[in-house]
């Protein structure tokens, strides 16, 4: 996103007017095989060129990802690799996918170059469709673990490691911290099969912290939070819902 804003704001300054290309849906899953589309939108005032490519990734423990070249056992068709977008205009892609090996991931990146300015530049942006293919069985409450009791320190920030130990794929669709006094919300993430996944959260409600729970589809995993240096103990916390 960052990048995109800022190649917008060079083609403003370069006086070719003000740049918008998004790309949508963002993230998909399926299950199984693929048999998707994805729009690449053109908002701009002059026309775009756009190279599609399809990329394997994985993702460490901080949620950062790392790309490379598709993985072998990911087929994946798409109805245009390169093609041209007039100014103002949509161009729609479908693909097919399927994999050897379930679940997998991969990345359709759109790589966008606009018109050459008159001082000769030519800036570039990446836009990615992002795909899951997931197999029917959901992940087992029994296989997501945290490591540990979640800690708070200073009474800002809350730190906790959550560990997939299934073979499956799942996302936790939102992270609720709880106190006396309120609840304060943080965006889900992806959680990969065998992945510890660290969480790094700045509280900023009233009182301390007492839980922490992730609300995945079908269950929620909740856990204290213990106080760390400069915190106090927070209440015990009730079981959760399964």
């Amino acid at each position: 996103m960052k990048k995109q804003i800022a190649v917008a704001c060079l083609w403003f300054a370069a006086g070719i007017g003000a740049a918008a290309q998004t790309i949508s849906p963002v993230i998909v899953e399926y299950r199984e095989k693929a048999h998707g589309s994805f729009q690449i939108q053109n908002d701009a005032f002059v026309p775009i060129n756009v190279v599609l490519e399809a990329r394997s990734f994985s993702v460490d423990g901080g949620g950062n990802p790392t790309y490379r070249e598709l993985d072998k056992e990911i087929k994946v068709e798409l109805s245009s690799s390169s093609f041209r977008v007039g100014p103002q205009q949509t161009f729609s892609v479908t693909y097919k996918a399927e994999s050897q090996r379930l679940p997998c991931w991969f990345t359709i990146y759109a790589t966008i170059t606009g018109t050459q300015t008159a001082n000769g530049l030519k800036l570039v942006i990446e836009l990615p469709h992002t795909v899951y293919l997931l197999t029917r069985k959901p992940l087992a409450r029994e296989a997501v673990v945290m490591l540990g009791e979640p800690a708070i320190s200073d009474g800002k920030q809350i730190r906790a490691e959550v560990e997939n130990r299934g073979a499956e794929f799942s996302r936790v669709r939102e992270v609720e911290v709880a106190s006396p006094s309120g609840k304060q919300l943080f965006a889900g993430f992806p959680l990969f099969p065998g992945q510890k996944r660290a969480l790094n959260l700045k509280w900023e409600q009233q009182g301390e912290p007492q839980t922490l729970v992730l609300k995945f589809d079908n269950f929620k995993v909740e856990s204290p939070i213990k106080a760390g240096p400069g915190g106090a103990a927070p209440a015990a916390a009730k079981p959760a819902a399964q």
